[in-house]
């Protein structure tokens, strides 16, 4: 009579099979080892832009938590304010970024506008889990300092997101219009939301190189750092000046507001800062009007010294 052999790999599987019990096996040297399948784990769905139109807010602004709807909060009452999802670029795209976290649950990080009837006050960023649930939030104005914040843009950083906003207030600014540019991180770590300042974008650098192209006559940074109300007066301003040796001029200048200035009023040009350049040992002092155009972006709009003595 034939016998069936069984291997013994087979007879173990079986006596696994029966027992239920768990069983190692010494396999002979160079056996090669049993080979697992694992089902991976598929990862949740991202939050999307559509359920934040109707997400849980905190209270911000001094407005009491709720749920957003169609993108609004509104408290009753006229004049109460309330808030609203934050927009940026031409479109108009919700302020709003979703990713996955290395736990592989979903996160998001959501822009509100708010205020309590009047002006606006500075943004907040929200940051949800799956839900969507609000894990916390942060005050724009507490990393910033104070302004009236718009979103230009936003991208993506680990745990959360970067943000690049205008109209930061710079020395006596205040009300409508800010002129400090600034990219923020925003990130939450497991327990906290966080917000720390990448680069602020102010004035100084332009101002700096247009005084000195116009000290110079250099007529092509001119012609790149001026702009139309301000070239004439640059390209005449190194025969008109009366110290003209780039070395006789302080390194350290300072900027302020235009409201607080009367050098450039009057003649129709429109500016935002005005800087002030003062020379070494001398009683000759310089002023450059800077004119903000757009993100990070500035031209001078004129440049005068004059004598103090």
């Amino acid at each position: 009579m034939l016998r069936r052999i069984i291997p013994v790999a087979a007879l173990a599987t079986l006596a696994l099979a029966v027992s239920g019990c768990t069983v190692t096996l010494n396999l002979p040297s160079g056996a090669p080892s049993p080979v697992q399948s694992t089902t991976p784990t598929p990862a949740a769905p991202l939050l999307t832009a559509e359920q934040m139109r109707s997400a849980p807010v905190p209270s911000v602004c001094g407005q009491p938590a709720g749920n957003l709807s169609d993108g609004t909060l509104g408290t009753p009452g006229a004049g109460k304010g309330g808030v609203s999802i934050a927009t940026y670029g031409k479109d108009s795209a919700p302020a709003f970024l979703a990713w996955q976290g290395p736990d592989g649950a979903p996160y998001a990080a959501l822009v509100v506008d708010c205020n309590q009837g009047g002006v606006a006050w500075p943004p907040h960023v929200i940051f949800y889990s799956a839900g969507p649930t609000v894990l916390g939030e942060i005050d724009v104005a507490k990393v910033l300092g104070n302004g009236r914040q718009v979103v230009d843009d936003m991208a993506p950083i680990a745990n959360g997101v970067q943000l690049s906003l205008a109209n930061t207030y710079g020395s006596h600014e205040d009300g409508c219009c800010g002129t400090v540019d600034a990219v923020a991180d925003f990130t939450w770590n497991g327990s906290k939301v966080s917000g720390t300042v990448a680069k602020k974008i102010t004035e100084a650098p332009t101002a700096k190189e247009a005084f000195f192209a116009a000290l110079t006559g250099d007529k092509a940074a001119i012609d790149k750092l001026y702009n139309a109300d301000g070239k004439t007066e640059a390209l005449e301003f190194k025969d008109s000046v009366v110290l003209q040796d780039p070395k006789k001029w302080d390194s350290k200048f300072s900027c302020d507001a235009a409201s607080e200035d009367q050098l450039f009023v009057g003649d129709g040009r429109k500016y935002d800062r005005v800087c002030y350049f003062g020379a070494k040992g001398v009683y000759v002092s310089a002023f450059v009007a800077m004119k903000h155009t757009g993100f990070g972006t500035w031209q001078a709009a004129g440049v005068q010294f004059t004598t103090t003595d």
